[in-house]
This record gives structure tokens, sequence and C-alpha cells, in this order.
């Protein structure tokens, strides 16, 4: 958090330890009088995507001043806050031809939701399980899959639970006795109890909320990991109850293959200083001997995959898609996946989706946060050279049986193929992107490059990952040529040949200084997937983000500097526009944003009342 004084984040903190101690938190509720909370809070959400967007009030971001919450902090003080149902709308889903809901709340309810979240993320996360990697600090869909990549290797059987509608059907009774597991504050919990029971606003009726979270609102995720944190708990326990023995007992043939390799081996020792023809010819039938047996060996597992004495649990969730890995029987696996479903039914209330549901065999794969999730064995054998000298040079290995691994999925290459307007995926025929056409160049370019990057980045943990991409990457390079070829008239070819420089594909314009800057098409060639650190939960938005970062917003607005007339002292807002090539370079203040790549601007009251009565005039002393 970076705005946040010393003395709030002690306090944070010493919330954070409260909860380690397995003690109750009280005093949330005057927590929330910290005027630094709601800063970092305004700071978190101003720059979504939404912010501008409206709910059922007139509010947004827009016209963000300190005042505006510390009005909120004296309404939830004196209990007169309820928060405002969201507004419901239908949008598209991935699945063409189907829609789901999505709520836009507020933009005051946003704010109280925000801090509300950090709030609860400083109690729940010290005890949150690491099985856990949905809507969390540093963790993302690529922590989770990493895990499964590293950790579970020889599964058998995958558990695979799917439940209805999850957002929408938690209990609230049951959601709030969890969070009294923790919290003693009853009128912090009372807030977030109307914010369950806000309801929302859709055709312009008001409908009432039995259950779920919020939808759309901030505070949803982490609710919804508090409900399923006693999931994670009870697999916990699960895992410590089924989880048996050490390592795997070896095989019989193995073991006895050993056996006859060691006192073969003995024999050749022995008759090595024997020159007699005899003894020469022993020693070279068991070396012949040795060898059989040896590749024999290799073909063979060294432990038993079936070892009644050796058994295994995995679990990982994200949010509310999770897996379980077995290392055992199927048996084993069916009497876990029942146990796991009574628990949701009886003790979270949540009902499973049978014809989504189900155990699979490892080697056949389940889907798991887009990928392929599935076990394979390998029968080559690698040459292993020592780095020093040894006595027999190159060693001979087999490389590991039952290694997990993550693929691509073909449909889901084909679904974001059409979803983006690229064309057929599987007639590879491209198409042009109408959605595009009265960009620039650049943007453009820059739109098909995001698009690209951001789903290369995703799959970067897929073996054969550029293999796996290659026809996407197709597709997507012949829309592009398609969209300009729209665009300028003339054929996709003379787009090509236009823009082609060398091996890449590139837009060149002019800065106002005259300088040409390039603009590369992305190439799978050129790429390198992201480190560990640059992990995401989704993949990019579309387009280049421009703006101050948070820590220069908040400087200037405690500045109290009007950005236009330069006034000093006095009450002051924050102007927001969507995207910043919107703007036009008519009026001063918006030539004020375009020269310092803001897509914020502090102003007095009275400035910024008569930026949005369209009588703003630059004429004014400059800041």
């Amino acid at each position: 958090m970076l705005m946040l004084s010393a003395r709030t984040g002690d306090k944070l903190r010493a919330i954070s330890d409260v909860a380690r101690k397995g003690r109750r938190v009280n005093g949330l509720r005057r927590m929330m009088n910290h005027p630094d909370l709601w800063m970092e809070a305004y700071l978190n959400t101003q720059g979504n995507k939404g912010a501008l967007t409206r709910g059922t009030t007139t509010t947004t971001m827009d016209g963000y001043s300190p005042e505006r919450s510390a009005n909120l902090v004296e309404l939830i003080r004196e209990r007169r806050y309820k928060p405002n149902p969201v507004r419901r709308v239908q949008i598209p889903k991935k699945v063409a031809g189907k829609m789901r809901p999505l709520g836009i709340p507020s933009a005051d309810d946003k704010l109280v939701q925000e801090v509300v979240r950090m709030i609860l993320e400083r109690i729940y996360e010290p005890l949150f399980k690491d099985s856990s990697h949905g809507f969390r600090p540093k963790r993302s869909c690529h922590t989770a899959l990493r895990t499964i990549q590293r950790v579970w290797t020889g599964t058998k059987w995958f558990i695979d639970i799917d439940i209805k509608g999850y957002f929408d059907n938690i209990n609230h009774e049951v959601l709030m006795g969890l969070l009294e597991k923790r919290i003693e504050d009853t009128q912090f919990l009372d807030l977030i109890r109307d914010m369950l029971e806000a309801g929302y606003v859709e055709d312009w009726q008001h409908h009432k909320t039995y259950s779920g979270t919020p939808q759309g609102g901030i505070v949803s995720p982490i609710l919804a990991n508090i409900y399923l944190h006693e999931l994670d708990e009870f697999m916990e326990q699960k895992k410590q109850e089924f989880d048996r023995g050490k390592v795997r007992s070896r095989t019989l043939e193995w073991t006895r293959i050993t056996s006859t390799l060691g006192y073969l081996r003995g024999k050749i020792e022995a008759l090595k200083g024997d020159t007699t023809p005899e003894a020469i010819a022993r020693r070279e039938w068991y070396g012949h001997k040795v060898q059989e047996l040896a590749a024999t060996q290799k073909r063979l597992p060294a432990s038993d995959p079936l070892d009644p004495e050796y058994r295994r649990l995995f679990y990982v969730r994200y949010a509310d898609d999770y897996l379980i890995g077995i290392i055992g029987s199927k048996q084993e696996a069916e009497k876990v996946f029942d146990e796991v479903k009574t628990f949701l039914n009886t003790r979270l209330q949540l009902a499973i989706s049978e014809e989504k549901s189900g155990i699979h065999h490892a080697k056949e794969g389940t889907a798991f946060l887009g990928y392929v999730v599935q076990t394979y064995t390998s029968e080559r054998k690698l040459k292993v050279r020592s780095k020093g000298y040894t006595r027999v040079g190159a060693a001979v290995r087999r490389v590991q049986r039952e290694n997990m691994q993550l693929r691509i999925p073909e449909t889901r290459m084909s679904e974001f193929c059409q979803r983006q307007g690229y064309g057929e995926y599987y007639r590879l025929r491209p198409d042009r992107n109408p959605r595009w056409l009265r960009l620039d160049d650049e943007e453009i370019l820059l739109g098909y490059n995001a698009e690209m990057r951001g789903i290369a980045n995703y799959y970067a943990l897929a073996t054969g990952a550029k293999r796996g991409l290659q026809k996407l990457m197709y597709m997507a390079e012949s829309s592009f040529l398609r969209t300009m070829a729209n665009k300028y008239d003339t054929s996709a070819t003379e787009i090509a040949s236009r823009l082609r420089q060398g091996r890449d594909l590139v837009v060149t314009t002019k800065t106002k200084e005259g300088k040409a800057r390039r603009y590369i098409l992305f190439k799978l060639r050129n790429w390198k997937p992201p480190k560990k650190d640059d992990d995401a939960d989704t993949m990019p938005q579309t387009g280049v983000k421009l703006g101050a970062s948070k820590s220069s917003l908040a400087q200037r607005l405690e500045a109290g500097i009007c950005e236009s007339c330069g006034k000093e002292g006095g009450f002051f807002e924050v102007h927001h526009v969507r995207k910043l090539k919107d703007v036009k370079e008519k009026e001063g203040w918006e030539r004020i944003m375009i020269a310092r790549k803001r897509k914020t601007m502090i102003l007095c009251i009275e400035c910024h009342d008569l930026l949005h009565a369209g009588k703003l005039s630059y004429r004014q002393k400059k800041f």
C-alpha cells in the first residue's frame, strides 16, 4: 500500500497479528475513519475500466475529493450509509449466443467496498491456505498451474468438481457465520450484510438478493475466498488422513533384475585378472547378459505405482475452480469425491453440477484454468554426462515417468480466434476486424500485439507452447493485414509489401518533433515467456495505458492547487477521462492532459463545474 501513514500501517499490521493468533478482531469500523485508507482505496479503483461507468446513481469516480470520502465515513459512523443496488446488464459469454449478468456498482459503493476489502485482506491473508491462488497478492493462475507441474508428478486420478453458479449461490447466513468466527465488530459485519442484501436493478426493476455476493463488487472475490476457505481447511484435513507412506516400494521384477545384475557384475569383477580363453569367453557372456538385463530394467518402473502403502492427495483452488489429484485407486478417488460433494452440500449449502463434475484418469487429462492437465510418460532414453571424469563416461537414464504436463487445448484457440474476430480457425480462413477500422495504424497494430502477447504469456507454461500457438498467431497476423487492407481499400498482399521490413511487419509514424517511431507486429520467434514475477491473473487489455502513477496522483491532490487556474486552497476534485486518445486539443485543459499524458486533472470546484458546462477557458492563469 503506497499512501498509508505509519500509524495506519501499524494498525493494519496489528489486525493481522491478532488474526494469526486465532483471536477475533474488533475496532474495524473505527479503522475506517482513517483518511489515508480512503485515499488508498480511491487510488486502487480510479484507474479501473469501469471507473467512469454509472451504476444506479449518477456518481462516478469523476469529481472525487477527500471531502467525498469524509462524507462516506460520517454516514457509516452514524449508520446512515446504505449501499445502492447494482445496475445489472447482460453481456456475451465466451460461448457464442449465451449471455451472463454483470453488476455495475455505484462509485461511492466501490470506494466503501475497497476499504472493506483492504481490511478483510489483512485479517484473512495470513490465514488462507497455500492451496488457494485466486484474487490473492502475488498469486495467479500461473502459480496454481506451476504447483501442479512441480508437485503432482505420479498422479493417477483427477477429481473435477463444478459448483452450480457459485458466486450467485453463496448462502448469506453461512457466510456471516464464517465472518463472525474471526470478526467481533458488529457494525462492520452489519455493513457487509447490507452489501450482500443491496439487490440489483435490471430493466428498471429492483430485485432483492437472498444469496450470492455483490455482483461486480470489489469485495466479492475476497468474500468468495473466505467462503471456500472452509473447503481448503477440509481438504487439508483430508490430505492428512489420506496420505500414507514415505516412498513407493520397489516392484518385484525390478528388484529381481537389480539383484541379478549385481551378481553378474560380481562375476565379471572376479574374472578380471584371468587371461585364459575360457575366462575371457565367460566374461564376455556375462557382459552381454548385463547389457540385456540393463536395457530391460530401464523399460520397467522402479517403484510400484499401485503400492497400497503409498497414497497422496493433492488439492489446488483458483476462486471457484479447483482440482483434486489422487495417487491411489479409483475406489479411493470415488470416496474422496463423495466426501467433498457431501461437505459442499451440507456445510456450505452449495450444489454440484453432475454433468460437469467427475473423475478422470490422469493420462486422459482434464481441463483446468484453460489448460489441459495430464500425465505423460516417455520411453525415450537420455544420455547424461558427468561434469568431471568418470570411469564409465556417458551414462544413460530414462526420463521421469508419469510427469505432469500442461497442454494448450485446440478448442480454446478456436474460441479465442472467433471471439477476437480473426476468422475461422479450423478452416484457416482469416478475416478483417471491423471494430478497429477507425483507429490509427499504430493503434490497430498495438491492439493486435496486446491480444497476441496476452494469450502467449498466459499459455507460456504449456509443453510446446510455441507450436501450440503457431496456428492462432498466423490467423491474428493475417487478420491484421486484412484489417489494414480494408481500411485503405487495397489487398492484404499490398499491405504486407508496404509494411515489410526484413522479417517484420512495421508501422512507422512521426512524433511531433518529426522523429520516426516504429511499431513492430508481435512474432512468436521474438517472444520470451514472462518471468515468475510477471504472472497475472488476467490477460492484458487491448491498448496502451497512459496516466500518472498512484503516488503522483495523490501528491497532486494533496498539493491543493488547481491545474487550470492555479488557485491555491479550498476544495478540489479530480477530473477523469476514459481514454486519453478521446481528448481533443480544442481547449486548454485538453492540451494540458495530452502534454502530460494524464487521464486525470486536479481542478478547483469552480473550474470543474465550468469544464462540464463546456465553458472552461484557458485564458485563466496557467499552472
